[in-house]
């Protein structure tokens, strides 16, 4: 009987997403067509999906000292897999409208996807480096993707000049924390040398590089000003993409380097994260008020959530409860964030005749289309944390969590901007429900025959339906949920 190696088990959902762009290389040299080769994207995508159910079944191990498989990394993977497939079957309504070659998305599309995985199980500075430049690489042709707008080359330009100097902020600081420690692993500076040594000068500027560098991807002030103008010209699917594979396989990374070295001891860098996490939070919210495009309504929203979001590694003392708000934070946001993406996609698909990205444009769609206005009015208050939704019980967790640090600036921030946030969000959706004929953009008018869907729109409107589903269920009765939370402890070293 042959014996299957557990390591090889563990690195099922990286092998079957590497084997499915191989693949998808030689279909497209031999056979051009957006439908099947998405089809072959889902099918990788969901094989591996499935394999983590295998992977569960090993419980936990180490690979080389390169990745640490356990719950905790299979639940991020899980979350960055489901991303990718919805973003995958929007990408395709999406290209079907797009003149030049489609088939490519894809290859970008999965590569990027590996990057996040990895992320997600990094258990090395060296595989740490290797995760977000296979992240980040192929976003740079992905957000110029659509190279024939001015806005989308911008976009691409701006995010690749930035993120080479994030990464270099990256690669100089894991050299210097390795010319102090000998070694590369998370848990060599707090298992192999004294407590006090990441004190030392040399050590802790190594750190901040990295909390720089990081603080770009995670388009924290300040380190934000790119976010904004990506979001507005990046294609819609990868705007989704950004603003939860990206983030949040990154996010997962920088949490498990946080419980194995004991960085928040050190009162400069935890002053560091409290002002980034105070100005993300205030900064994020007060400049989403004045935006009159929605991408960039949003691009600025995720700024103020991402500041939320690191108030879990402030508060990283307090572990297990810092793990349960950012996993609880983390679904909320990435359903509502697809969600509301797709919802901008289908739109742009349904009713060609309007500019999808003004927010005046969205007047008086409850009329037009009541299923979208539905989906789009909860997933938005979802985002500004009103009772019934995820959205509430993700900002009550934040907020027991700040209590419970003692973190009063914070909690300050999180009421004001949480004021701020349910303003501008409020005002979108009551713009829905309008009574009005028309769509305000150079006084167009949409017709009845626009409202017909494509077939291609129907599995999008499916995720939208489970989408909702999901947010107003686990808002209602949350406990399964933080009971699946409750399991995903790093794996630690002895």
């Amino acid at each position: 009987m042959i014996t299957i190696p557990k390591q090889f088990i563990a690195s099922l959902p990286l092998i079957i997403i590497g084997f499915t762009v191989v693949i998808l290389l030689i279909s497209i040299t031999c056979y051009r067509n957006n439908f099947f080769n998405a089809s072959l994207a889902l099918i990788g995508l969901a094989l591996s999906l499935l394999s983590l159910y295998f992977v569960k079944q090993i419980n936990e191990i180490d690979i080389m000292s390169l990745l640490s498989i356990d719950n905790y990394s299979i639940f991020y993977m899980s979350l960055i897999i489901i991303s990718s497939l919805s973003t995958c079957i929007f990408s395709y309504i999406w290209l079907n409208n797009f003149i030049g070659y489609k088939e490519e998305f894809y290859i970008l599309l999965l590569i990027s996807t590996l990057g996040g995985l990895i992320l997600s199980s990094a258990n090395n500075f060296a595989v740490l480096l290797l995760g977000i430049e296979l992240l980040s690489l192929p976003l740079f042709g992905l957000i110029g993707y659509d190279f024939y707008k001015k806005l989308s080359l911008e976009a691409c330009i701006k995010y690749t000049i930035l993120s080479i100097i994030a990464s270099s902020f990256l690669l100089f600081g894991i050299a210097l924390i390795y010319s102090k420690c000998g070694g590369l692993n998370f848990f060599i500076p707090s298992k192999k040398i004294p407590l006090n040594f990441i004190e030392e000068p040399l050590f802790l500027v190594g750190l901040i590089m990295i909390v720089v560098s990081t603080g770009f991807k995670l388009s924290l002030v300040p380190f934000h000003l790119w976010t904004p103008d990506v979001y507005q010209g990046a294609p819609t699917p990868i705007s989704s993409f950004l603003s939860t594979v990206s983030k949040v396989s990154i996010f997962s990374a920088i949490t498990r380097l946080f419980i194995y070295i004991p960085i928040i001891n050190i009162v400069a860098i935890k002053n560091i994260l409290i002002i980034m996490a105070f100005m993300s939070i205030i900064f994020g919210n007060l400049m989403a008020v004045f935006q009159k495009n929605i991408k960039r309504l949003l691009g600025y929203s995720s700024i103020s959530h991402i500041g939320y979001l690191l108030i879990s590694l402030v508060a990283i003392k307090e572990q297990k409860l810092s793990l349960e708000t950012s996993g609880i934070y983390i679904i909320s946001y990435i359903v509502s964030n697809l969600a509301i993406f797709g919802v901008i996609i289908l739109i742009s698909n349904i009713y060609k005749e309007i500019d999808f990205e003004s927010v005046y444009s969205y007047r008086g769609l409850f009329r037009y289309n009541p299923f979208l206005t539905i989906v789009m009015t909860v997933m938005l208050l979802s985002l500004a944390g009103i009772p019934i939704t995820l959205g509430f019980i993700g900002k009550m967790y934040v907020i027991i969590l700040s209590i419970k640090s003692h973190l009063w600036w914070l909690i300050g921030a999180i009421i004001i901007s949480s004021g701020i946030g349910i303003y501008y969000y409020l005002r979108i959706i009551l713009s829905f429900y309008i009574n009005t004929s028309t769509i305000i953009n150079n006084n167009s008018i949409i017709s009845n025959n626009n409202c017909t869907l494509t077939n291609n729109l129907i599995l999008g409107k499916i995720i939208l339906l489970i989408s909702t589903t999901l947010i107003l269920i686990m808002g209602i009765y949350p406990q399964p949920l933080i009971n699946l939370i409750q399991l995903i402890h790093p794996m630690m070293y002895a």
